[in-house]
């Protein structure tokens, strides 16, 4: 799993490639929304567009990611997840916390910056 960050508009852009599961170290995301709430940072966007597989530990990291950027009055959206991967989010029940949009500008625009 690697993750590449970038910032647009204000809001932080987290991109997840490769293999999101117990195997490949899940809780790199976590560590790094720490480090953003520390930095100040409230807005975030994670695209899942190149995550070729996630498992219940990855699903886990990114409820971690929610409820750290929740308690400070923040906001997590989903962009761009591969239908492979939808179905486990939606059985998760994560839908019903965590918005979900098509494309990376349109999550972006949702952010309403």
């Amino acid at each position: 799993m690697q993750i590449t960050q970038r910032k647009i508009s204000g809001i932080n852009i987290l991109c997840i490639s490769g293999e999101f599961s117990a195997q490949r170290q899940p809780q790199v995301l976590s560590e790094t929304v720490k480090e953003l709430v520390a930095q100040g940072e409230r807005l975030l966007l994670i695209n899942l567009k190149d995550c070729l597989r996630i498992d219940s530990m990855g699903l886990g990291e990114i409820v971690k990611a929610y409820s750290l950027i929740a308690a400070q009055q923040g906001a997590l959206k989903l962009a761009e997840v591969p239908l492979r991967l939808r179905g486990l989010i939606v059985a998760a029940n994560l839908i019903e916390v965590i918005e979900i949009y098509e494309t990376e500008r349109e999550a972006i625009n949702s952010f309403g910056n």
